[in-house]
């Protein structure tokens, strides 16, 4: 059990956030410092705010997407500040229209993507950060702010460019865990003990998680110039190593039956238990990829062992009926190609094969760029991120006449953190982060209160701040609850050292944090999400795309010469239908309304979708990976089955969204989606 723990910890300090989060954290401090002494504390404030904000900015990218999140930050940080603090200085009931004019732009400008997503939504933060702190000269303080914000890119800029490879680095070794869990996972389709709906569910969800960090993977390597160079061997190895995790991803979610079917051709005999013990094997090879340090005694052990049940697999083959013996075929052969690609990434035997794509087909594989005419087609109340972005606008106008309305509660700022940190598309998520913001509220009260009382020292209550400053962004991504207590702690006992008394200050935490949370939940039933639109879009979206994929294969068993890349590029759009498509029927799953009307046909719509899914992807690598030319008799009954399982998704992807208006919004809502998981 300790063992588990620590591991679990050692995993989690070694991400790529937890690094960037002491990296922050030093950034934050350092420079900081040197500007407390240099110039004066408020100025000093000022530009640590300016840093631990645009740190919150910085995602995991390329060159370009770095150059991207500083050409955005820095113009949204400058014009946030400045505008707010003038109004602020000239006490202007200007200040609600410019809360309103922000909170619709930078919620609606998440259509250009989701690094442009965190840039608004901190540019909102700066605003509230703006009203809390009353800086007494405007022109300063953004200064201050901007000047922070510079310094933060300056060093992330120069981080990337010395390390060019490491967020790539990090989102491989993200894959490889996430890897290791399906195999976990998928031993339990294998038991006639665990019941096949529940486990489909979790399969289903974690094939998503699974597929988006693949795809992020895919968008950090394609996007990068040096795979067109012959020269460039290091990228070219990484490009192999690409290729034989998507190759695993797809042996992993491959079926050649319904596991219903699987597990009822297979319940005599000793078969399933084998093949549980070899994904068992298999999991723990894939875990073991992120390891530096190998034991060669325990992989020799578990090397023996699995040879050891393929021999009793090939056994079973000799004893078993037509349909049992093919199936037990193709499924030691699934289990030995995963052991070889396994073998191959270890070894690093990466060498390109036939199933490559050309290089000049790389740009195909990458999602395009959003533009102005993106922004233009969601102008409307059918688009769901425009109602988003007009309730958000409307919200921080409420707050902000409180605030106004209110001057000598000068923290009413925290009425605009809070929505801004809470309102969401979903009510459901809404309330998720309600909870977490308020309970978080109040444990860092507690905390805070004991602190305040007991220690005295200005040395220690600032390492108590600074130390609680960094577990705020170690635990930013992972934990909201978590960091919302820790960033609790750290603002107040910073005010309460600079501004005020420690009753003002805790009442009016708490108070206007609840008032906040209040707002948000009613903005979400005044100006609600109609998630029929995208369930109708993204639903159909997936099974045009499923007939398209099953087209194709059958093509491949019809030719002669396999085109791998036209089959590679419907398998990767596939999957991307497949992950927005889930996400829609996810929020509107949680609908407090129709969601739950509509619950069950939404569980079976995602159970079919994943079914349909592992099926083709089944007969896919049969053709392509395995060689495994199936019996015409097999093929048919598959085919047979795969339609009637689309034509049930079908009917029934119908009966979701009956008699609604179908959407005219060309956009994808995959940005809308990722605002409510975060």
């Amino acid at each position: 059990m300790a063992t588990s723990v620590f591991s679990k910890i050692s995993s989690f300090l070694k991400t790529e956030s937890s690094f960037d989060a002491l990296r922050n954290i030093l950034i934050i401090l350092i420079p900081s410092l040197f500007v407390f002494y240099l110039f004066d504390g408020h100025v000093a404030i000022a530009f640590a705010v300016g840093v631990l904000l645009a740190c919150l900015t910085d995602l995991p990218g390329t060159k370009k997407d770095k150059w991207t999140s500083f050409a955005y930050c820095i113009p949204v940080f400058a014009i946030t500040s400045i505008s707010i603090s003038l109004a602020l200085a000239n006490h202007s009931p200007i200040i609600v229209l410019l809360l309103g004019i922000f909170g619709f732009v930078y919620t609606f400008i998440a259509l250009l993507g989701f690094r442009i997503n965190f840039i608004g939504n901190l540019g909102l933060i700066v605003a509230s950060f703006t009203i809390g702190l009353r800086p007494e000269d405007p022109l300063i303080f953004s200064l201050s702010v901007t000047a922070g914000a510079i310094c933060f890119y300056i060093l992330s800029l120069l981080q990337v460019y010395l390390f060019p490879y490491r967020s790539l680095r990090f989102a491989v070794q993200s894959g490889i865990t996430s890897l290791s869990q399906l195999i976990r996972l998928k031993i339990d389709c294998y038991n006639e003990e665990i019941p096949l709906p529940k486990t489909y569910k979790q399969l289903s969800a974690l094939q998503i998680k699974v597929s988006d960090q693949l795809e992020a993977v895919r968008s950090l390597l394609l996007r990068n110039k040096n795979l067109h160079s012959e020269k460039d061997l290091r990228t070219k190895i990484w490009l192999a190593k690409l290729y034989k995790l998507i190759d695993l991803y797809e042996l992993l979610m491959a079926v050649d039956q319904d596991y219903e079917r699987i597990r009822e051709l297979l319940k005599s005999g000793n078969t399933l238990s084998l093949i549980r013990r070899a994904l068992a094997i298999l999991s723990k090879e894939t875990a073991e990829l992120n390891y530096l340090k190998k034991s060669k005694s325990s992989n020799l052990k578990r090397k023996k062992e699995f040879e050891k049940i393929m021999v009793q697999l090939e056994v079973d083959q000799f004893i078993a009926d037509f349909h049992r013996k093919e199936l037990i075929i193709s499924i030691a052969k699934q289990l030995g190609q995963i052991a070889n690609i396994l073998h191959d990434i270890k070894e690093e035997v990466l060498d390109a094969d036939h199933s490559w794509v050309e290089s000049k087909n790389f740009k195909d594989f990458v999602a395009p760029d959003s533009d102005f005419k993106t922004l233009v087609n969601n102008f409307n109340f059918k688009s769901p991120i425009f109602s988003y972005a007009v309730r958000m606008s409307i919200l921080l106008m409420l707050g902000g006449v409180i605030g106004y309305a209110l001057p000598e509660y000068r923290y009413a700022s925290w009425i605009l953190l809070t929505i801004i940190l809470v309102a969401r598309p979903s009510f459901t998520t809404t309330q998720k982060r309600n909870y977490q913001r308020i309970v978080g509220s109040l444990i860092g009260i507690a905390i805070s209160l004991l602190i305040l009382l007991i220690i005295k020292d200005f040395t220690i209550l600032m390492g108590i701040a600074i130390f609680c400053l960094y577990l705020f962004l170690l635990f930013n991504k992972p934990n909201y609850l978590v960091c919302v207590i820790f960033i609790t702690i750290t603002i107040l006992i910073g005010q309460h050292t600079f501004e005020g008394t420690i009753q003002d200050i805790l009442g009016s935490r708490f108070a206007f944090t609840l008032m906040g949370s209040i707002f948000a939940v009613l903005g979400c039933l005044a100006i609600p999400i109609n998630h029929y639109r995208s369930i109708e879009q993204q639903t159909n979206r997936l099974l045009d795309h499923f007939r398209n994929f099953f087209q194709k294969i059958k093509e491949s068993y019809e030719v002669q010469e396999l085109s791998y890349y036209d089959l590679r590029l419907v398998r990767k759009f596939t999957q991307s239908a497949l992950a927005l498509s889930y996400d829609s029927l996810e929020q509107f799953a949680k609908d407090p309304i129709q969601g739950r009307l509509h619950k069950k046909e939404i569980e079976h719509f995602q159970t079919l979708a994943y079914r349909i899914n592992a099926l083709l992807v089944g007969l896919s690598i049969n053709r392509t990976k395995l060689g495994f030319v199936l019996h015409p008799e097999l093929m048919n009954e598959r085919t047979a089955y795969i339609d009637t399982l689309i034509a049930e998704a079908e009917t029934l992807s119908k009966k979701l969204h009956k008699n609604k208006e179908r959407p005219n919004i060309k956009k994808d809502l995959s940005i809308l989606n990722s605002n409510n998981k975060r």
